[in-house]
């Protein structure tokens, strides 16, 4: 009894194991050593529990009638499966969604162009060489001592950069639960028929999900931990991660 229950369960982590261990590809980036231990705990859970809510959806996939278990579980010879459908229609949408990030991305880019320029423009009227008199009143400026910094103004640097880092923290927590939870949309494809066929029952699924998902967040949080790779990981553009990986899903289905 406990050996037939052990195999079950070890059926449903090898399963969910073997069909998610491509996400290291884009979940490293999400916990390297250069994150804070509150953002990698916090990208950790968001995987782990995004993983256990498609457990949850295959469960009630499985036991909510035959029509649509008949449906999902069946595939047609002269058609395609519907596991090819789900992993090819995930990775398109993958592959949408890269475009989307590209498209920031560059608009990026440009924003921060645009801000250099507006920067630098002052700067070179200033210390225009033909320009003496602004060039001695700045002269004389730097003589005089500066305030106390509670009097001083804020940085308006200082300010930018901090809403940029936000921005950006933001940008990857809506990346991250958007490539999660079609990434791993192609589960409910194995799991369905597995729950219908008695290859496991609800609780093993449930264990071997959980404890897949968490040794794929160990294997990236230590692949972070290298600081070379870690830094590699964190210069590499978000819509790359998300192209590859759309790129892995759509080679796989069509290979089904």
């Amino acid at each position: 009894m406990l050996q037939s229950w052990f195999l079950g369960y070890a059926a449903a982590l090898g399963i969910k194991f073997t069909s998610s261990v491509d996400d290291v590809v884009w979940l490293a980036p999400f916990l390297t050593s250069r994150d804070s231990v509150a953002t990698r705990v916090h990208n950790s859970t968001v995987y782990i529990g995004i993983c256990m809510v498609q457990t949850l959806v295959a469960m009630v996939i499985a036991y909510s009638g035959n029509a649509i278990v008949g449906r999902i579980a069946s595939g047609v010879n002269s058609a395609w499966t519907t596991e090819k459908i789900m992993t090819v229609g995930a990775g398109v949408l993958l592959a949408l969604y890269s475009l989307k990030l590209l498209r920031e991305y560059i608009q990026e880019l440009q924003e921060d162009n645009d801000n250099e320029n507006e920067v630098e423009r002052p700067t070179e009227i200033e210390l225009a060489p033909n320009d003496e008199h602004r060039r001695t009143l700045q002269d004389s400026e730097q003589l005089i001592p500066p305030e106390a910094d509670a009097e001083n103004p804020p940085d308006k640097d200082s300010i930018g950069n901090k809403e940029q880092v936000s921005k950006g923290a933001s940008k990857r927590r809506e990346a991250l639960y958007c490539i999660a939870f079609i990434g791993s949309i192609d589960d409910l494809t194995l799991f369905v028929p597995m729950l219908v066929g008695k290859g496991f029952d609800v609780v093993q699924l449930a264990l071997g999900a959980f404890t897949a998902a968490s040794s794929i967040v160990m294997l990236c949080i230590f692949i972070g931990l290298c600081k070379p790779i870690a830094d590699f990981l964190s210069r590499v553009p978000l819509f790359l991660i998300v192209m590859g990986f759309a790129t892995l899903l759509l080679i796989r289905g069509f290979s089904m």
